[in-house]
């Protein structure tokens, strides 16, 4: 879903910080929507250096294959994070747009990078304890909210927690 999509610079900022400061390998999945394909080429662009990109080239046998074997996966509220967490991988999760004690990846909400509350406060006016459950706030602009070190900062710390070591 466009609306909780990070910006395609901030993505881009997060895989210099978990390559550089990782060391990390990085790879780009997502489905064949013309969407997906230019929010990827719009990551590519603002990277220094090229990154594997698999966005549109997979199956769905493949991509729970690929998830199954991530270290972790770093998404808003989506169909993967999901499958990712289905098959046993952590989910640093980005939250604004939804709620990630309802949505977010049941077993790494640990890792949530939540900012649904501010989000709620920001375009609905109230906390989000207020809002009825399973509510969304799919705005334009609403998952700016998360900065860039915010994720930065969660993946600093899921990296000294050793869990990236049990690959």
């Amino acid at each position: 879903h466009a609306l909780r999509n990070w910006p395609p610079e901030r993505q881009a900022a997060l895989i210099r910080h978990a390559v550089e400061r990782h060391g990390m390998a990085v790879v780009l999945l997502g489905g064949r929507s013309a969407l997906e394909r230019e929010y990827a080429d719009a990551i590519t662009r603002a990277l220094p250096f090229p990154v594997l990109d698999l966005v549109g080239k997979d199956t769905l046998k493949q991509l729970l294959a690929l998830l199954q074997r991530l270290t972790v996966l770093v998404s808003p509220d989506s169909g993967p994070m999901h499958l990712a967490s289905a098959v046993g991988t952590p989910v640093i999760g980005l939250h604004a747009a939804s709620n990630p004690k309802r949505s977010g990846a049941w077993n790494s909400q640990a890792w949530a990078v939540d900012r649904y509350d501010e989000a709620a406060r920001k375009y609905r006016g109230k906390p989000a304890a207020e809002l009825p459950w399973g509510s969304k706030i799919e705005k334009p602009g609403v998952m700016k909210l998360v900065s860039v070190s915010d994720v930065c900062e969660m993946l600093d710390r899921f990296v000294a927690s050793g869990l990236e070591e049990r690959f």
